[in-house]
């Protein structure tokens, strides 16, 4: 986006960039009105500000932080810290077997073991390389297990690193209401958080998918302080399994897969915008989740944008 709005001096292009991110289909998933001619003009540190703050207003909601959900935020990182430099990030981590369990019925991500694997690496690992980079106060580890476990404790922790002041009502979670394209993917959201979900991969998953996954991650987990199960004695995907695997990606990956996702993004197709990019839109839903509207809370003057992977 940033570098097809340069203009040959090197700034950017508002007007361009307002006029792309308008026609693009996940900002269409905000649902809300824009007027141009109310767009400010100076930055577009600026821009992308008063975007979060219509949205905000047209929702009835106030606050002096914005938050962006989106999990591919940590390929990005060093854009964005470039545009808001006192942001900070959260660096969610979570068990990789139950991240390929929560991950495969999806219309978008891996849709194997084989494939779980190593994209769950790469993303965990892009995320351990920001917290080797960033200062310690810029960025801060959660373990999910610690959030459906141990949820006071662990988000009136999260409150004092980013110097945030801790209210009870940020448990319940149900300031933030998901687009209904993403509803279903959603449906926990204002829900009390369920420890049973931390493990409930070790009953939905087959014995032999887990064990092929610590075969390809069990590094990884065992670093992260995930107990393995097979440990050193876990048996790789053989051929045949890597051939079934990679058959089962192209069949659901690029056809099953991607005829969900247009039916269930139809009512943001039946427009022109939408055909314009849709080349964009077809392999974006493949990378990671769909980006999320913003939420905003509230926070005193030292409020920062912040950056959630």
């Amino acid at each position: 986006m940033i570098r097809s709005c340069r203009t040959k001096s090197g700034n950017i292009d508002l007007e361009r960039a307002l006029r792309m991110i308008r026609i693009h289909w996940r900002f269409k998933l905000w649902g809300i009105d824009v007027d141009p001619s109310q767009a400010p003009t100076g930055s577009y540190v600026e821009l992308l500000d008063w975007l979060v703050e219509v949205y905000a207003r047209q929702r009835g909601m106030a606050g002096a932080i914005w938050i962006d959900h989106t999990p591919e935020n940590v390929n990005y990182a060093a854009v964005l810290l470039e545009l808001f430099p006192r942001a900070r990030v959260v660096h969610i981590v979570r068990d990789g077997r139950a991240v390929a369990n929560s991950i495969l019925p999806l219309d978008w991500g891996p849709n194997t073991i084989v494939e779980a694997a190593p994209w769950w690496q790469a993303n965990v690992r892009e995320g351990l390389a920001l917290e080797g980079l960033l200062p310690r106060e810029q960025i801060v580890r959660v373990k999910y297990e610690d959030l459906v476990r141990a949820p006071e404790e662990t988000v009136r922790r999260l409150c004092r690193e980013l110097d945030l002041a801790y209210e009870p009502r940020m448990l319940r979670a149900d300031g933030f209401q998901p687009p209904g394209y993403t509803a279903s993917q959603h449906e926990l959201i204002g829900r009390r958080p369920d420890p049973e979900r931390a493990t409930r991969w070790k009953k939905t998953l087959a014995p032999r998918q887990v064990e092929m996954f610590e075969s390809l991650a069990g590094d990884l987990l065992g670093q992260l302080g995930y107990p393995l199960i097979y440990g050193p004695q876990a048996r790789p995907p053989t051929f045949l399994e890597r051939g079934a695997a990679e058959l089962k990606e192209l069949a659901r990956g690029d056809i099953v897969n991607g005829i969900r996702w247009l039916i269930r993004s139809y009512p943001l197709w039946l427009s022109w915008d939408f055909l314009r990019v849709l080349p964009d839109s077809w392999g974006s839903y493949h990378k990671a989740e769909v980006e999320e509207p913003i939420e905003v809370s509230e926070g005193g003057e030292n409020a920062r944008k912040g950056v959630d992977k």
